[in-house]
């Protein structure tokens, strides 16, 4: 019991690491009226592609940071207290893949924001779950399926503020990640 503590405290840590490296840009972005959109995807575009790995540090205001926040580290910690034999390789292909997609399918705009590893996260799990046939991650995936399937909705066009192309695209890498690992997840 006390290694599973551990683990869940470790798996958390890491998951508030990285949102507080979002909080840190976000807020040197606010105090010195920077504007680092450029460093967002710019689809099809040789400016854009470096955003494949940094536009999940970019957040357009608060509001946008705070809405990414929570369930960044909630689906964060549950890949890396589950998934933790493969999590960086899992944690990085849905990061660099979702990006790509988001590239690739985008429209031209930059797009900015944690939403695609957001995505890319929960399809991972629920996916992975259910192709591992495995009880206790069948539960993870229900469970994430349950707290999250209002996602369901941001794949789909609707306010142009929003990349709707990267939350398909993180759905996507979640669902193309999920299902290449999935004799090694059981």
């Amino acid at each position: 019991m006390k290694e599973s503590v551990r683990e869940i405290k470790k798996s958390l840590e890491y998951a508030l690491s990285i949102v507080l490296v979002f909080w840190v840009v976000h807020i040197v972005q606010w105090l010195f009226g920077l504007e680092f959109y450029s460093l967002g995807v710019f689809p099809r575009s040789v400016d854009g592609l470096l955003g494949i790995i940094t536009s999940p540090f970019i957040h357009g205001d608060f509001q946008h940071l705070i809405a990414n926040s929570i369930p960044m580290v909630v689906l964060t910690t549950l890949v890396f207290f589950f998934y933790k034999k493969k999590v960086f390789l899992i944690y990085s292909l849905i990061w660099i893949t979702a990006g790509l997609l988001t590239w690739i399918i985008g429209r031209p705009s930059w797009h900015i924001g944690a939403s695609s590893v957001i995505y890319g996260l929960a399809s991972f799990l629920v996916f992975a779950g259910f192709f591992s046939k495995n009880f206790k991650l069948i539960i993870v995936s229900v469970i994430v399926l349950i707290l999250y399937s209002s996602l369901v909705w941001g794949i789909f066009p609707g306010d142009t503020r929003i990349s709707w192309e990267g939350h398909l695209s993180g759905a996507i890498a979640g669902l193309i990640w999920a299902y290449i690992f999935r004799k090694s997840l059981k």
